[in-house]
């Protein structure tokens, strides 16, 4: 079975990856939402300040869709095994959706803010900062990240959450299929009697007679 730290690392890769590829859709989103689509949005996320984006994007999306695979891949293996051992794990509403997208939402958000401080520093030759989610110039960027997030937290959860429920009902199955080891009782102290050729004097002879 896999070792607590190994399902961390696993929880905590995909948290990672998916808080890129929501930063990553978030950001095409917002200007989505805010120019429309057309040739101005593509003359905008193509300028000098988004030269970076098309690679990063690309990057992104691979390593979000390789870690994505990897849970599923893993989470079928799981449930493999449960199905072999005839379990059926309860189900259960995935408690972590909350924390995890409120976690997620500041991420990415403050992703969000130094990604365009950045592009802002390139192209007009200053930092936006918070204004990239507070100001009039962004309206809909706190909406959109808080949507794209709360839908990524969903996944993470549940992914967690399922994870979770196997791992639980396989051990617990594989508990009860190991033989008990047998109670050791403790040994009956027996008295030892000491054989009369043992005792002192044993090897002497017996005394003599003398007649009176």
């Amino acid at each position: 079975m896999a070792s607590r730290r190994s399902v961390a690392r696993h929880r905590s890769i995909l948290f990672w990856a998916l808080a890129g590829l929501s930063l990553l859709v978030s950001h095409d989103a917002v200007y989505l939402f805010q120019v429309g689509p057309g040739a101005e949005l593509a003359s905008m996320l193509r300028g000098a300040a988004h030269e970076y984006w098309g690679f990063g994007s690309a990057l992104l999306t691979v390593i979000g869709a390789l870690v994505v695979l990897s849970t599923l891949l893993r989470l079928r293996l799981l449930r493999r095994k449960a199905a072999n051992l005839a379990i059926r794990p309860a189900r259960s509403y995935p408690r972590r959706v909350l924390r995890t997208w409120v976690t997620l939402l500041a991420v990415v958000a403050v992703g969000f803010v130094v990604q365009e401080s950045v592009e802002h520093l390139i192209a007009h030759g200053h930092a936006i900062g918070a204004g990239a989610l507070l100001s009039a110039e962004y309206p809909l960027s706190l909406p959109v990240i808080a949507a794209i997030t709360g839908v990524a937290a969903l996944v993470v959860a549940l992914a967690a959450d399922v994870e979770r429920r196997l791992l639980a009902a396989i051990e617990s199955a594989l508990a009860r299929l190991r033989p008990r080891r047998a109670v050791a009782r403790p040994a009956t102290l027996v008295p030892v009697r000491s054989s009369i050729r043992t005792r002192p004097g044993a090897s002497r002879a017996p005394p003599v007679l003398f007649a009176t």
